[in-house]
């Protein structure tokens, strides 16, 4: 075949050593043009392939070169930004929901939080696009310290995390919401549980917000957000225990209302934990 399949066979050469840095199926397509090119020479005088084969060598170099010094963007900044403008907004709404219980307002507020907490896939949906960016892009990019950032600064396992608090969030609003305007009486929340589920909602606010913002890796600082965490959840299931004791013994007097404590305290303590367990190496 000739002096073409060797001009061809060059670049399927280059192809596969340069490969390593790119996905595996861009590779095959490099191999199966190759294959189309070579087959074509069979077909074709030499010479004519000769120019179009050189040319096309000379395209892959320069290629090759164009890459190496103009890097494509990693997409970091994006992403890590879209991750903690969803937890800053879970942590408001939390913060938000506890003043409104603090200030005697579930009725008026409700619909307003469970509007909010829907909004709020608006934000998930655009934090996850921009995570997928940001993970893709080194691939693309063959400087080391672009890999060496995606592996200690992505917040992909941070989103991962935010998106099971979104579902507990989405759980408080919508529970608020239904309560408030429930016709049963006996269903109503006791005002003594709804100021401590409150500061519940405050701390759990702080805990989002804080689970998110960059901190320095060699800082004795970054163990006062996990402290304030472990104390949030420390109060939670220790009220959660008082609580359960009083059931035992009859104090409360709204048993009919025992299916939404439930469901209130079960999402608060899950979104707690799961922080924790996340933060945990």
């Amino acid at each position: 075949m000739g002096s073409t399949a060797g001009s061809v066979a060059a670049i399927a050469v280059i192809a596969v050593v340069v490969g390593p840095r790119r996905a595996v199926d861009d590779r095959l397509q490099a191999a199966s043009t190759t294959v189309i090119a070579l087959a074509a020479t069979t077909a074709a005088p030499v010479g004519g392939l000769l120019i179009p084969a050189v040319q096309t060598l000379t395209g892959a170099v320069v290629g090759i070169v164009m890459n190496a010094l103009v890097l494509p963007p990693l997409y970091l900044d994006d992403s890590d930004s879209a991750v903690y403008d969803l937890a800053r907004a879970m942590g408001t709404l939390l913060r938000e929901m506890g003043t409104g219980l603090t200030e005697r307002q579930p009725a008026a507020r409700a619909h307003t939080w469970l509007h909010q907490a829907r909004d709020l896939e608006k934000d998930l949906v655009d934090a996850e696009e921009q995570v997928r960016q940001a993970d893709e892009s080194p691939r693309w990019n063959p400087r080391c310290t672009a890999h060496a950032r995606r592996k200690d600064g992505t917040y992909g396992e941070a989103f991962r995390t935010l998106r099971g608090v979104f579902l507990q969030v989405r759980g408080i609003a919508r529970t608020l919401a239904c309560n408030a305007h429930d016709d049963h009486t006996d269903h109503h929340l006791g005002q003594q549980f709804l100021d401590q589920y409150a500061e519940a909602l405050k701390l759990a606010g702080t805990a989002v917000e804080e689970f998110a913002e960059p901190r320095p890796v060699a800082s004795s600082s970054a163990t006062a957000p996990r402290e304030r965490l472990r104390g949030a959840i420390d109060a939670t299931l220790t009220w959660h225990e008082t609580m359960t004791d009083l059931i035992g013994r009859g104090t409360l007097t709204k048993p009919g209302a025992w299916h939404i404590y439930g469901s209130l305290m079960t999402d608060v303590e899950r979104l707690l934990l799961d922080l924790d367990h996340a933060n945990t190496p």
